[in-house]
Parts: C-alpha cells; sequence; structure tokens
C-alpha cells in the first residue's frame, strides 16, 4: 500500500480545506463563544467510513474530505504515511472500531482500516448498552490520559450495531518556557465587556507576522523536540473575531506562513482551558454527508448488513499554560441498523482580546486542533 509524495500532499491539501470547512460550519452562530475541534480526529473517523461507502454516499464522503482520487489504496496508503509522519511520543493517535457480536465486518474492510489507520475490531455486546458504554468510555480514557471520560452514555448505544472511535491526544512543553513569576492579572477584552485574566509573558526569537490580508498578527510558538507548533492570529484592535476567521478560510494559513519570519517578539499570552462535546450530525450533513444518517446511506463495503450513522459526537480538551499545551479529542462515530532577518525592533504580541489558535505539526499543515478564545 505504498503512496507517493504526491498523494501524501494532496491528503494534506483536501485535510486543511476540511478543517476550515469544519471550523466555519461549528462556529456559525457562535462567534463570540469559545470552541475548540479536532478536525484530524474527525477526518480519520469519517475516513473509516469512506473506506466502506459505496454510490452515492461514497460520493458525498469524497466531497466532504476533499478526496481527490478514486483508488482506495493510493488513500489508505497517505493515510498510513502521514500517520506515520506526525507519530510522536508526544502526540497519540489511537482508532478502534467496536463491532456487535452478531454483525460481521468484512475482511477487505477490516484489513483496509488496520493498514490504513492502524485501527483494531473489537467485539462488544451492543444489546448490554451499558457494558458497551463503558468499554468504549475506558477506551476513551485510556487514549487521553484520563481527560475525556464519558463520550457515550448507554442510551446513546441502545440501538448501535458498531462505533468507530479514534482518539487523540498531545501533551507538550515549549520549547521557550513561559517564566510563572513573570504571569500577571491583565484585562481581557471579552465579549461581554473587560474581564482579569492570568496573563502569560514570554520574550523571545518567534517566527512572527503582521499580515494585511487577514488584518491580523500571527505568532508561531514552537514546542520543544520542534516537531509541532501552535498558531496564535490576533486580530488588530478593532477588528472582529469572525472577519478575521473568514480570511483565513478565504487566504489559507499556507499563503499566511509564508510571510512569517524570525524576530524578537514580546508574547502575552492568557492561560486557557477550554472543554467542549460536538454533537456533529447537524454539521456533517451541512458539509454534504447527508445520506450517512439515513436508510440510504450504502456502507455496503463494510458490512453486508445494512447500516446507518445514528451519531457522530467529539469530545475535546485543550490546555495552555506557562509549560506548555495538553489536548485531547475523541470522536466516535455510532451507526445503527525562512532567510536571516535584518535586524528589528521588538514586536509587542499582546493576546487582550479574542483570538485564534491552530496546532499542527512543523513540517506540514494538518491541522490536529483548532480553536477560538473569547471568553476567559
Amino acid at each position: 500500500m505504498a503512496s507517493s509524495s504526491a498523494d501524501l500532499d494532496a491528503l494534506r491539501s483536501g485535510s486543511a480545506k476540511f478543517s476550515q470547512d469544519l471550523f466555519s460550519v461549528l462556529r456559525e452562530g457562535k462567534e463570540n463563544e469559545n470552541m475548540v475541534a479536532s478536525p484530524i480526529s474527525l477526518q480519520i473517523a469519517l475516513a473509516m467510513l469512506y473506506a466502506g461507502a459505496q454510490g452515492n454516499t461514497k460520493t458525498q464522503l469524497t466531497s466532504v474530505l476533499h478526496v481527490d482520487t478514486d483508488d482506495l489504496q493510493k488513500y489508505l496508503g497517505a493515510y498510513k504515511e502521514l500517520l506515520e509522519t506526525i507519530k510522536d511520543p508526544v502526540l497519540s493517535v489511537a482508532s478502534t472500531v467496536f463491532v456487535n457480536l452478531s454483525l460481521n465486518l468484512l475482511d477487505n474492510y477490516t484489513t483496509a482500516v488496520s493498514t490504513g489507520f492502524g485501527a483494531n475490531v473489537e467485539k462488544v455486546d451492543f444489546k448490554q448498552p451499558d457494558v458497551a458504554a463503558k468499554t468504549i468510555n475506558d477506551w476513551c480514557d485510556t487514549h487521553t490520559n484520563g481527560k475525556i471520560k464519558d463520550l457515550f452514555s448507554a442510551g446513546d448505544l441502545a440501538l448501535a450495531e458498531a462505533v468507530l472511535a479514534n482518539a487523540v491526544y498531545f501533551k507538550a512543553q515549549w520549547k521557550t518556557k513561559f517564566n510563572p513569576e513573570l504571569t500577571k492579572e491583565r484585562d481581557f477584552k471579552s465579549p461581554t465587556g473587560i474581564v482579569k485574566v492570568q496573563m502569560m509573558n514570554v520574550k523571545s526569537n518567534f517566527k512572527y507576522a503582521f499580515s494585511e490580508k487577514l488584518n491580523a498578527q500571527v505568532l508561531e510558538l514552537p514546542y520543544a523536540n520542534d516537531k509541532f507548533r501552535m498558531l496564535v492570529i490576533l486580530p488588530s484592535e478593532g477588528v472582529a473575531l469572525k472577519d478575521v476567521e473568514s480570511n483565513v478560510k478565504t487566504i489559507g494559513l499556507d499563503e499566511v506562513m509564508k510571510t512569517m519570519y524570525s524576530t524578537e517578539v514580546d508574547v502575552f499570552l492568557p492561560r486557557f482551558k477550554i472543554e467542549m462535546t460536538h454533537d456533529l450530525n447537524a454539521a456533517l450533513q451541512k458539509l454534504g454527508a447527508a445520506d450517512l444518517f439515513s436508510s440510504q446511506a450504502n456502507l455496503s463495503g463494510m458490512s453486508e448488513s445494512p447500516l446507518f450513522v445514528s451519531q457522530v459526537k467529539q469530545k475535546v480538551f485543550i490546555e495552555v499554560n506557562e509549560e506548555g499545551t495538553e489536548a485531547a479529542a475523541v470522536t466516535g462515530i455510532a451507526m445503527v441498523m525562512c532567510s536571516m532577518p535584518i535586524p528589528r525592533p521588538v514586536v509587542r504580541f499582546e493576546a487582550k482580546r479574542p483570538f485564534l489558535v491552530t496546532l499542527l505539526p512543523s513540517l506540514d499543515n494538518t491541522v490536529l486542533f483548532q480553536g477560538a478564545v473569547s471568553k476567559l
């Protein structure tokens, strides 16, 4: 299941588009709220569905995931390579397909998800939904270092035949840590007014840009192993966060990051912690995957039994402090029947108003976690 660099580039490009699509849909009507999601976690879970989809269901998922090949083996090979490139002690990605005792998955399907995503298949007695929920929730707990415990209730699984689960867990220290002694109470302008927050501070060389196209400052904070980074996008004073979000979607992160250069930056960033649960059925239908959720679903490449998706849920956790970042996400799908710069003045980057954060590898723009911090 070898893939070419072109296949991997195509997958990364599709992943970036999917991330922006998802973020836009989740932000609709919630522009003044905090939000965090893991595009890669949902993308992997949907890709596992794609591996078993046929007919119009496959066509819809092809569009939603921005798949640009009809060759499933190439697609799975690119996924395998992508997951290998981001594999690291600070990042854990795990997938499991939980299936009812009476449901038989096709051999080709189990081989595909095992090879492409490293997914295991585990038999569960869904006729005992409380036991099934505990099994799946224990799996979530284990693969997120205890940060995400209860993805499904017994009621969620009362009619379930299978659950596709993906977990992403990240914990890393900053390459340049914030000194806790410099953390001070400062003002933060939330949508409802000025609030006092614990504002961290560090001055060092970072990649930075002021993007006129975004009308925002952009800062890259690397993690200690240099394999991952957090991008912080801070709208200019008086510019609405939603307008910058729209600009990011139009322009793309790739173009923004091409303009970044290394310079000394005096960074002020609030500590924050966000935990969220997303019910993603409506979002995915808006994105174009309508058939999945009805008897029109064609997942005949997965099982001879007729299946459709009853529920797509994602639980996400992210915490940023002086030491670094901890983030976790679990997605469950239930089915029922730069060059050296010239000397520059120190740049001040003061996140005292709502901002965007994106956590991604250093070598590509696969979005692991994406969020908006509006309220603290």
